[in-house]
């Protein structure tokens, strides 16, 4: 029996540090191939995407409770009001900038292209390399974007609202302010609309965006590897979090991790003993209601970290960003 005690725990130990290594495989490679397959052969999209966000979500939620990275985090399954309020925003907010990307900035790119008499998008190619395409320059968009926001002191006020989060599980991609999250759909949408990308082209990209978004900031113990040099997986993104210096100056990147290596933005992630901090430097207290939210960005001085350690007037929190 004794013995029998202990091959279970080891079995179950190969188990774990199985799922730890594919999690990204399972939720992000594999809908990738999955995507690229049903563009590819000018399937439906919307049952294959509805199936593998539910199935992807279900992933994450098993993996954040058996697999956290650490247990101070918790869970979505224990997610604020705050929390819950953003992912509805963030939803009503994909689906409107999609309808707008693939109508009036399609329109317009296809209008630009009969004006020029040149073919903007590579439409002789299969339409699963044309979803490859989309990703890598919805993915450089995306970067710059970030860059942008982590730069300037005006659109940072926006920015640190997603980084003030002491805590990170799948749910909080969401956690953004409502104008940000606008822009973060129009770098990712609007480049590949106006080229004159089709539209399953456009909703693969944006589908994919979204489940990397949901990796990414999950509360999960994965172990990636190799795929930490080709996507921006949860220890890729964690540093991007982390309150310190490192984290204002690397891994930007929002699918691939390409933009980061070839500017120099990339940090090689290591085996992080749980738990790091995640936050904003020097910050101990911070809004946690939505509309305080909605409103900081507005403020006539920036909010920033007063002299007791909490938020009121003072000194500007914005750091430092490094040039490419």
């Amino acid at each position: 029996m004794e013995g029998v005690e202990i091959d279970g725990k080891v079995y179950t130990e190969l188990l774990k540090d199985a799922i730890r290594r594919s999690v990204v495989l399972v939720v992000l490679v594999g809908p990738l191939l999955a995507a690229c397959w049903c563009v590819g052969a000018q399937r439906p999209l919307g049952p294959l995407t509805l199936a593998i966000y539910v199935a992807a979500v279900g992933v994450l939620i098993l993996c954040e409770q058996w697999l956290s990275f650490t247990k101070e985090w918790g869970s979505a399954l224990r997610g604020s009001r705050t929390d819950f309020l953003y992912v509805l925003i963030a939803t009503l907010m994909d689906k409107a900038s999609f309808v707008v990307c693939v109508t009036a900035i399609a329109s317009i790119g296809r209008d630009l292209a009969g004006w020029f008499q040149i073919n903007l998008w590579p439409t002789g190619w299969s339409l699963g390399l044309q979803v490859v395409v989309a990703l890598l320059i919805a993915d450089t968009a995306a970067y710059f974007r970030h860059r942008l926001f982590h730069k300037s002191a005006v659109l940072w006020r926006f920015h640190r609202i997603h980084h003030s989060m002491t805590e990170l599980y799948w749910i909080r991609s969401a956690y953004t302010h409502p104008l940000e999250q606008l822009c973060i759909l129009m770098a990712i949408m609007l480049p590949i609309a106006l080229l004159g990308a089709d539209d399953d082209v456009v909703a693969a990209v944006a589908f994919l965006f979204g489940l990397s978004g949901l990796l990414q900031h999950a509360n999960v113990d994965s172990r990636s590897s190799v795929l930490n040099y080709v996507f921006a997986t949860p220890e890729v993104h964690r540093v991007h979090h982390r309150a310190d210096e490192q984290g204002s100056h690397s891994n930007f990147s929002a699918f691939f991790v390409l933009m980061d290596i070839l500017l120099g933005t990339y940090y090689r992630p290591g085996q992080a003993a749980a738990p790091i901090r995640v936050g904003l430097e020097g910050v101990t207290a911070f809004p946690r209601d939505f509309l305080s939210h909605l409103a900081m960005p507005f403020g006539r001085d920036p909010i920033a970290l007063g002299g007791d350690g909490v938020w009121g007037r003072g000194r500007s929190d914005m750091p430092a960003a490094s040039d490419p």
